[in-house]
């Protein structure tokens, strides 16, 4: 897909890292699988993935942790 942000470059399929905070409470994700665009950089995270990641932040913190760091595994 063209690039929402630069408007030159085309999107391909790579990896990005998502950082979520709420309530004081850090949670990292790596290596999330993500649309990268070739000319500046921007990266799109589809909405299925964006879900799974708001759902599992939301357990994470209500768990108490502050500070969390692990490598993105889908569910499916």
């Amino acid at each position: 897909m063209k690039c929402l942000i630069c408007k030159h470059g085309e999107t391909q399929q790579g990896f990005t890292t998502v950082t979520l905070e709420k309530n004081g409470s850090t949670i990292v994700f790596k290596h999330v699988p993500a649309h990268v665009c070739d000319n500046c950089g921007e990266q799109y995270v589809d909405s299925h993935i964006s879900s799974e990641l708001l759902k599992k932040g939301q357990e994470i913190v209500k768990n108490g942790v502050e500070v969390d760091i692990r490598e993105y595994k889908s569910a499916a």
